[in-house]
């Protein structure tokens, strides 16, 4: 049995074993004690893509032409390209060039649905970051928890080219983001993250997809590398820039249930949708150091931390998530940046709670 194969009948057998104690759930479930916030409803949206190579709306009411090109349920996107499609283009064809950004039926969970469809472009380097395609979403409100469901499928083919980095072979994928936006700031940019920008707007979280080659064995590993910056009020900012907590942003290889360390293209590159849910919760008071992140893939806790400082005594009191993006960017270059190679990932059923559903309660309806 090749290592992949055993891999699944691991999981196979993690997941018979845990149905006979608790009822998992494959799909998506609305528990009363958990407020929905957030429900993308793909499926119910209009086809959308970005009508221009570099188009972005970075806060609502901040550009009369991009905000009339709004995609679906969302109120602020960002994309940018270097190989925009000239003349008509149709969304399922299969050369490029392709709008990085879409919301189609080019992929679906089920019959006469959609999804968001992003296509990472071959260019970039370890201190430029590809092609992108983010679509943002303002709560209007200070949540202390999130849980955050979505699925997402990758091309069969796609390939995630590690770059020489620092000392070892590795490529970033961003997935997913959530921020505190302080009321009092006058920048209209969510989408800025490590600059002033950024720092004004905290805490952070986002969540890195990592393919990582390992030297001694050339082993690929697919790793969960999470960012987070904690409270920075704009006084501090910089005095005190420089407030990460690095310790916190430790990567954590994805098992599945396994001892082993699965490869890019054991987890992602099946053909299949694969379910991810993310808990981040702020700690109980500022100072306190207890704040929340969980990590679940296809129903499986691949990492959790229960120690975060995402605010330090004396500030961040009121703070909480009120704004998140889906979708994101990449160091990857598979091909050479002159072959102008395009490859896919889609994202559907995106949902987000104001709390973690008690999975004990949830129906296996597989």
């Amino acid at each position: 049995m090749n290592r992949c194969n055993s891999n699944k009948s691991l999981r196979q057998v993690i997941f018979i074993r845990s149905a006979t104690i608790i009822m998992l759930s494959v799909g998506s479930v609305t528990l009363a004690d958990n407020e929905l916030i957030f429900d993308a409803d793909f499926d119910n949206q209009a086809d959308w893509r970005n009508t221009e190579s570099r188009q972005k709306l970075p806060y609502p009411s901040y550009s009369t032409k991009a905000e009339a090109n709004l995609p679906g349920n969302f109120d602020s996107y960002y994309t940018s390209e270097k190989w925009y499609p000239n003349g008509s283009y149709t969304a399922g064809s299969i050369t490029g060039p392709h709008p990085v950004g879409q919301i189609s039926g080019v992929q679906s969970r089920r019959p006469g649905g959609k999804s968001l469809l992003v296509y990472d472009e071959s260019y970039g380097g370890n201190s430029r970051w590809g092609s992108e395609a983010q679509l943002g979403k303002d709560f209007q409100e200070n949540y202390q928890v999130l849980w955050v469901e979505f699925y997402i499928k990758f091309q069969r083919d796609y390939v995630l080219h590690d770059q020489l980095r620092k000392g070892s072979s590795q490529s970033i994928m961003k997935v997913f983001r959530a921020r505190h936006v302080p009321e009092n700031y006058k920048g209209k940019n969510r989408y800025d993250f490590f600059g002033t920008g950024g720092r004004a707007k905290s805490p952070v979280y986002m969540l890195d997809f990592k393919s990582w080659t390992v030297r001694s064995n050339n082993f690929s590993v697919a790793r969960l590398t999470p960012f987070i910056r904690g409270y920075t009020p704009q006084e501090l900012i910089g005095s005190d820039e420089n407030y990460f907590l690095k310790n916190y942003e430790k990567e954590t290889s994805i098992k599945q249930g396994g001892g082993d360390s699965l490869s890019f293209a054991e987890v992602f590159q099946t053909g299949e949708w694969v379910k991810i849910n993310i808990l981040i919760k702020m700690d109980s008071a500022p100072g306190a150091g207890d704040g929340v992140e969980e990590v679940w893939i296809n129903d499986i806790l691949e990492k959790a931390r229960y120690d975060i400082p995402f605010r330090r005594a004396g500030e961040g009191e009121g703070v909480g998530f009120n704004w998140f993006s889906i979708g994101g960017n990449s160091h990857n270059i598979p091909y050479p940046e002159e072959d102008h190679y395009e490859q896919w990932f889609a994202i559907t059923d995106l949902k987000i709670y104001g709390g973690k559903p008690d999975i004990s309660k949830r129906l296996n309806v597989e």
